[in-house]
């Protein structure tokens, strides 16, 4: 049997039963681990007690559900009723070709959202799919499902944390967006044991699905699986019931008047035929279904299907994913879009539009190219060694790192300086992240004219701390390696 965890009363205690806020030496305690990590047996044990450290889905639909919702559509049961309609007037020929409209819609618009969902979970290909852990006293690689409370994990800059932990040693900034939805990142420190803070604003914790942005440190897994922030989340998204678009309503609402006129349409026709025409009643009766089923649109179905399809392909153009097709609509639908003044909406992008020297400021157009001042040359080399970022390395791929960062490397890439990152490790003697309370990072290099310090960060901070390495003349000269 499994066994449980000590259950915490507070109303904000995790998912698995453990507050992390808690001393350190308790937490480890009550995880039965310590700051070595766990060893392999151990770490099997609990594997098979807790389960893989994945998201699951659950009650999901089954395709055969999504298939009948295809054929049992509003417009697709307006068709259906005019298909035994027409068998019954004695056209098979038009009957079976409703029925095979109906068929081929329901396919196409099956297959369509079926292509969406799987598209929805191509994206956890992105993520990173293992974990660096200390098990068995030594620093590890392992599958990130096999992650399990306990662990004493590594977390580095540009790495995406696998489960929910407390910081043992070390800060970092991380990207909480995909959690809390803010876009700033946040300083997280193992230093920091306030226990008031609520869970998900405590700065010594890290969870699940956020991004390391600069730092090292070390933390104690303490939650996984579905039992971390991410997961409590996913759960109850899967709860909530599934609800009309503002497109199916309306098509539901045009269904029902297609019906209500053509039934009324041959309730008219049938007495006037039997009374005014004198027809015979079988003649007349067929002629009424004949009427009533001209009056169905079988083309509007496919045309609908056809068009939102259209649309999801001309979103997945755009980075967008669709999982429904009838949600293509919705967004053209939306009168109000409530955002915060951090501008979630934007593309997280940046770009260099001046640099302000001692000479003076000097605008965009002149900070391309080969001719430019001497200073703004100096001032992208020390962008792309005081960096952590990476620019694309071929056609279709994605920069990484902090977007002011990459910002800045397109700056000094603009200025044909060399922004390869794997220059940098070599010439790389040491490193201080940057640190918000300071406003500052620095980096010491080494090349053929000596070791240099190179400090990116807030103009103030940066002049306070740099004037050391400054000559009185105001150049800037090399550091003293024996310093």
């Amino acid at each position: 049997m499994a066994r449980q965890p000590p259950q915490d009363t507070r109303d904000d205690a995790t998912p698995a039963g453990y507050d992390p806020r808690r001393p350190i030496d308790e937490l480890l305690s009550d995880l039965r681990t310590s700051l070595a990590g766990l060893s392999s047996t151990d770490a099997e044990r609990r594997l098979a007690e807790w389960g893989p450290n994945e998201l699951r889905r659950q009650g999901g639909a089954r395709w055969w559900r999504n298939l009948i919702r295809q054929l049992i559509h509003p417009l697709a049961l307006v068709l259906w009723v005019a298909a035994g309609l027409a068998w019954i007037a004695g056209t098979p020929v038009l009957a079976a070709a409703i029925v095979v409209v109906i068929l081929i819609n329901a396919l196409f618009a099956f297959a369509q959202e079926r292509h969406a969902e799987h598209a929805v979970e191509a994206l956890t290909r992105y993520l990173p799919q293992q974990a660096g852990v200390l098990r068995d006293g030594q620093r590890q690689l392992i599958d990130a499902r096999k992650l399990v409370p306990g662990d004493v994990v590594c977390l580095t800059e540009g790495e995406r944390v696998s489960a929910d932990a407390r910081l043992l040693d070390g800060s970092i900034e991380a990207d909480l967006s995909a959690l809390t939805g803010e876009s700033q990142p946040v300083y997280r420190a193992a230093s920091d044991t306030r226990t008031s803070q609520p869970l998900v604003q405590a700065t010594n914790l890290v969870f699940s699905g956020t991004v390391c942005l600069g730092g090292e440190a070390r933390a104690v897994v303490y939650a996984t699986g579905m039992r971390t922030e991410l997961g409590r989340i996913a759960a109850l998204s899967q709860r909530v019931g599934r609800e009309q678009s503002p497109l199916e309503k309306q098509v539901k609402r045009v269904a029902w008047l297609i019906a209500a006129v053509a039934g009324v349409a041959g309730a008219i026709f049938f007495p006037i035929g039997v009374w005014v025409a004198g027809m015979p009643i079988t003649d007349a009766f067929a002629f009424a279904i004949g009427l009533l089923v001209a009056n169905v649109p079988e083309g509007l179905l496919p045309t609908i299907t056809l068009a939102l399809a259209v649309g999801v392909r001309a979103l997945a153009r755009r980075g967008a994913v669709v999982k429904r097709l009838s949600a293509v609509e919705t967004l053209g639908s939306t009168a109000v879009i409530c955002t915060d003044k951090t501008g979630t909406i934007t593309e997280n992008r940046m770009r260099v539009v001046a640099a302000w020297t001692a000479g003076g400021v000097i605008e965009e157009a002149d900070l391309t190219g080969r001719n430019h001042p001497a200073v703004v040359r100096d001032l992208a080399r020390t962008v792309v060694f005081c960096s952590n970022a990476r620019l694309a390395s071929e056609p279709g791929a994605e920069a990484t790192g902090d977007p002011t960062e990459i910002a800045l490397l397109r700056f000094a890439d603009g200025l044909g300086v060399d922004t390869s990152p794997d220059r940098r490790p070599q010439c790389r003697r040491g490193e201080f992240h940057f640190d918000p309370r300071l406003r500052l990072m620095s980096t010491v290099d080494v090349d053929e004219h000596g070791m240099w310090l190179h400090t990116k960060g807030a103009p103030e901070a940066v002049i306070e701390r740099c004037v050391a390495v400054v000559g009185a003349d105001g150049r800037e000269r090399p550091l003293d390696p024996g310093a």
